[in-house]
């Protein structure tokens, strides 16, 4: 554990240089408005509560002229934005670059100085000091539950991308992005039941297919989004499959969905999804099929799915590649779950890009 005490100090220690610049960035005349009323908004003004800092309104493009259901702050349309909160700093919490430069032309268009504008994208998943101290023997725990060094590697370098803002450090610990969800220690059989929750496009799919070389029993899809169902036949061709066009949770309900037409379509924890998706879980729908490698990378949908997985996982012991990054919580609530569900589970985690997202738990 003594590496692990290591990256603990130094987060302890120096994470409180990261709230200092922020607060050093977002300073104005007054209180700052957050462009983007979505989740990523949500998670910029829930971390200022954290620090007691006031949020005077919300900006959104869609959602203009409404009340916040979860804070109770207005919505401002852009124009609003200019004509009434000349003093404050402008929050862009949206999830894409390409996004941040749309907004940015939007408001320059409309005669809005943009120098009042800060993007927080590396703030979006960043964690206090506070956080880490109220979870750090959760955090001990899971990175003893570990198999391999690489796994324990991984996990120190993602605690310090997420507490202290710093790059996970090259080739060493990030695999090729080809292996994503197939890690060479997940071996494949050709009797393989995969089961694909955030089905997308068909792309993990198409990837299974090509790791078991072609050779497998089954291949189910869950893809909520309508428009996926014409992509996702074209690139599984000729290939035998099963599409469930639900979300995966807990059991069956009727849920806020941001349907994007991208691999960030979301359920909606704060209901502004403007769609309505329905929701299955996978004891309900595949435990028959008795699966033997299940993926979720699902927006923050996977503990829920793993609640409505537990006969699956408790009787049959399949594979899982899991991904544990969309919420603060997931790195250790997704392992510690995995692990009280089937104890015989060895657990390993993989990062498959320099960046917040791509981090999978794999129980094999």
């Amino acid at each position: 554990m003594r590496n692990f005490d290591t990256t603990a100090e130094e987060i302890m220690r120096h994470a409180v240089e990261i709230k200092d610049a922020m607060l050093t960035e977002i300073q104005g005349e007054c209180a700052p408005v957050i462009f983007g009323a979505g989740n990523c908004g949500h998670k910029i003004y829930d971390l200022f509560q954290e620090y007691h800092i006031e949020v005077r309104a919300f900006c959104d493009n869609r959602l203009a002229g409404n009340i916040d259901q979860v804070t109770g702050l207005k919505i401002v349309s852009p124009e609003e934005l200019r004509d009434a909160f000349a003093g404050s700093s402008i929050l862009l919490c949206v999830d894409s670059e390409e996004d941040c430069h749309d907004i940015t032309r939007q408001l320059q268009q409309l005669g809005v100085d943009i120098s009042r504008l800060r993007r927080m994208h590396r703030y979006f998943y960043w964690k206090t000091e506070q956080y880490f101290a109220a979870n750090k023997e959760r955090y001990r725990k899971v990175y003893g539950l570990l198999e391999d060094e690489l796994s324990r590697q991984v996990y120190l370098k993602k605690l310090e991308k997420t507490f202290l803002l710093r790059s996970m450090g090259g080739g060493n610990v990030i695999s090729p992005a080809a292996e994503e969800y197939f890690d060479e220690k997940a071996a494949l059989t050709d009797q393989e039941v995969f089961i694909d929750c955030g089905g997308y496009d068909g792309d993990t799919s198409v990837s299974f297919i090509k790791h078991c070389r072609g050779k497998y029993k089954d291949i189910v899809i869950f893809e909520p989004e309508p428009c996926k169902e014409e992509k996702i036949a074209e690139n599984m061709g000729k290939h035998p499959y099963t599409l469930y066009q639900y979300g995966v949770w807990s059991g069956h309900e009727k849920l806020s969905f941001s349907a994007l037409g991208t691999a960030a379509s979301q359920i909606s924890e704060h209901g502004t999804g403007g769609s309505v998706i329905e929701t299955v879980s996978l004891d309900e729908t595949v435990y028959d099929r008795r699966p033997t490698y299940i993926k979720m990378d699902i927006e923050g949908a996977e503990q829920e799915a793993l609640k409505g997985a537990v006969k699956i996982i408790r009787d049959y012991r399949p594979k899982l590649a899991v991904c544990i990054y969309h919420k603060p919580g997931d790195m250790f609530e997704i392992p510690e779950m995995v692990k009280a569900l089937n104890p015989d589970y060895r657990l390993y985690v993989r990062q498959y890009t320099d960046a917040w997202y791509d981090t999978v738990l794999y129980a094999l």
